[in-house]
């Protein structure tokens, strides 16, 4: 968040004098290296597993640790913080350099051999890509609606069934209420209380592939000039959106992760107190009234989309509002895999070796490996096999993969791709209308500002004020 920090070594005494207790800000290689030497004393001594987890889970084990790990020196070696010409005249008030001078590639070789080292641990711990398990009360659960389940309950699923979560929050994740969209007339009764308004640009669901697992702009067979026209729930997707039902082309064919992790127009909505595969709830999003059920007396959110994937399926949403609480993973094993297939094609560009952790990934996610996919479905058959088009890939994948899980704002930080995305509108329905060809015309719903100061959070002015040997970051 601030780059370089002021480093206190060892507790300073009561009798410091307030001039010894201006500390200046440390280099940005000594405040990694200060981070990575902590954890290095501490790794050997940690548990390789929490025995008692009903009191003790989420105290720290190996594996844990040596994640952390690898995700700071990931973040070290990101263009961010790794020869940075935005920072390279940073310097303190005694002309020191803060920041590193030039691109230092051997960085990416630790990262990827710490990210192999937290591999090998996760998996002698026994640590695995999650899959669901259902619950005896489930009838009529298709291939297609356990994958969806697969994916969304790798982040809702209790920790201590999820053998996926390296680590987790210790508190719940309390905002399901902000995530599920009315689906019932009596939900309607707690609509202030329970807002059902996290809602989802139309640029994110853009990132999420066809099912022919490219891109929705490269796929060869996806009628992409057209995906604001809209089309009827047809058979072949009625395990993901109504049949029958009227709803935007682009959501049609699209990968499994897709409907995991988006509530649309249309849309089919396993759970919220109905586990028949044969009759799920759906959601209809349209007016401002809209509701899915036989009566438009609900409501719907900015956009038009819902984050689907941090309501569990167990989570009802109806007269009162009943939460199958949950802890949000910090660090998941499938981020791990994609971490490592980013370091390695970072160090040495495509191997198989980085392809076989991204298509662990995405064979979980219902998806063919990531060289088929171009080849055969690809306007640009060869993007994978170049540094900077697998590059893309990888970011794109993490960002599919870790979306609504507080991940991806800071890989874009990191990749200094953050300004890109955060510098175009976003978009959503027109939500307040009721027919299908006014409500999918996209209109502006917030103007992002992010400029180049915003990579590095500001130090506050009283804190300058109070230790006058702090340096404000760049552009404030």
């Amino acid at each position: 968040m601030y780059g370089p920090i002021p480093l206190i070594r060892q507790n300073l005494p009561i009798s410091t004098s307030a001039e010894d207790a201006k500390i200046k800000r440390a280099t940005l290689d000594e405040s990694f290296d200060y981070v990575l030497s902590l954890l290095n004393e501490a790794i050997p001594d940690l548990p390789p597993t929490i025995q008692n987890s009903v009191q003790e889970l989420g105290r720290i084990t190996k594996v844990i640790a040596l994640s952390f790990k690898a995700e700071i020196l990931a973040t070290q070696a990101s263009p961010l913080f790794n020869g940075n010409p935005d920072y390279i005249n940073f310097k303190d008030k005694d002309g020191r350099n803060l920041f590193p001078q030039a691109f230092d590639a051997a960085r990416w070789q630790k990262a990827a051999d710490a990210c192999k080292a937290a591999i090998d641990e996760a998996r002698s711990v026994g640590i695995k890509l999650h899959t669901f398990l259902p619950v005896g009360n489930i009838t009529n659960l298709n291939d297609q609606l356990r994958q969806v389940l697969t994916l969304q309950t790798a982040v809702t699923e209790k920790w201590e069934n999820n053998l996926e979560s390296i680590w987790a929050m210790n508190y719940g994740f309390n905002y399901q209420n902000y995530t599920v969209p009315r689906m019932t007339d009596k939900s309607v009764s707690s609509a202030n209380s329970n807002p059902s308004s996290f809602s989802v640009p139309i640029a994110t669901t853009d990132l999420f592939y066809t099912k022919n697992g490219v891109p929705i702009n490269e796929d060869l067979s996806f009628d992409y000039a057209n995906r604001y026209t809209t089309q009827a729930g047809d058979d072949a997707n009625k395990n993901y959106i109504k049949l029958g039902y009227e709803t935007a082309k682009m959501n049609f064919n699209r990968e499994p992760r897709y409907y995991a992790n988006l509530g649309f127009d249309g849309g089919i909505w396993f759970g919220n107190g109905v586990v028949d595969g044969s009759n799920p709830r759906f959601v209809q999003g349209r007016g401002p009234t809209a509701l899915a059920g036989p009566k438009s007396v609900g409501s719907t959110n900015l956009t038009g989309y819902w984050p689907k994937k941090l309501a569990n399926y167990l989570t009802v949403y109806d007269e009162s509002f009943q939460a199958e609480n949950y802890r949000m993973p910090v660090i998941r094993l499938a981020s791990l895999y994609l971490l490592y297939a980013e370091t390695l094609n970072e160090v040495s560009g495509p191997s198989a070796t980085a392809y076989a952790y991204i298509d662990s990934v995405r064979a979980r996610a219902g998806l063919p490996g990531v060289v088929a996919s171009w080849q055969n479905n690809s306007r640009n058959p060869a993007k994978p096999q170049s540094k900077e088009g697998l590059r893309q890939i990888i970011h794109q994948e993490r960002r599919i993969e870790l979306c609504f899980e507080a991940q991806s704002g800071w890989d874009l930080r990191r990749w200094k791709e953050l300004q890109d995305v955060l510098s175009r509108p976003l978009q959503g329905w027109n939500v307040y209308e009721e027919s299908p060809a006014n409500y999918y015309q996209p209109r502006t719903v917030l103007i992002p500002v992010f400029g180049q100061k915003n990579y590095l959070w500001p130090i506050k002015t009283d804190a300058l004020i109070v230790n006058n040997n702090l340096t404000q970051n760049p552009y404030w």
